[in-house]
């Protein structure tokens, strides 16, 4: 450990160095974040070594959502059914892909407004029924913000969300202490068993 930010019982904010012995040490330090999480002590670590820049709270926001480009490709995938190619050719392709992330957003920004419509967060909106649903209520000219925010809890497509929600302390700016000017931002780095200089010719 290099310098504490912040540290309150089980509550840490600090800068690191990993390697604990000369044969195996990395150049650059990282930031080190300890927050409790009901019966569990959750640790991150991060390039980003400026609390002002990224608060714990933010970080643990952040690693929760480090799963969503898997909800999107499953979104894409499963339930858009938009995961095959309509052609080979070198010009359609790019087409095809920005015409597949349009849609995909268009259902995203229609699962915000359903949200905002129905006072819930929006991953208490289900997307697999709002997908399926969205060529039929079109079809019939009905605004799908309506029909769900109107009929989504007695369908169950708004239902409560099981997403894991880690709570992190918000810490007070004047609380965290700034390291010193002195404090080394590198140092000479040494890999184990790794060859890290540059290749041979």
């Amino acid at each position: 450990m290099r310098h504490v930010h912040y540290q309150d019982g089980e509550t840490l904010d600090a800068l690191i160095r990993l390697g604990a012995h000369n044969a195996d040490k990395a150049a650059h330090p990282v930031r080190l974040v300890q927050v409790r999480h009901g019966t569990q002590r959750v640790r991150y670590s991060t390039n980003v070594r400026d609390p002002h820049q990224l608060s714990p709270a933010g970080l643990a926001r952040l690693y929760a959502r480090r799963w969503d480009i898997d909800l999107a490709f499953t979104l894409v995938k499963r339930h858009l059914g938009l995961h095959l190619r309509w052609s080979a050719k070198p010009g359609v392709v790019p087409q095809q892909v920005w015409a597949v992330l349009t849609v995909a957003q268009v259902v995203q920004g229609l699962r915000l407004e359903i949200a905002a419509a129905a006072g819930v967060d929006p991953f208490e909106v289900s997307l697999p029924p709002l997908a399926h649903s969205l060529p039929l209520l079109w079809e019939r000219g009905d605004d799908p913000v309506a029909v769900f925010a109107a009929g989504g809890r007695r369908w169950q497509f708004i239902r409560p969300s099981r997403r894991t929600v880690i709570h992190a302390p918000t810490i007070p700016p004047e609380d965290l202490v700034v390291p010193p000017p002195d404090l080394p931002p590198r140092r000479q780095p040494r890999y184990a068993e790794r060859n890290c200089g540059p290749r041979a010719a």
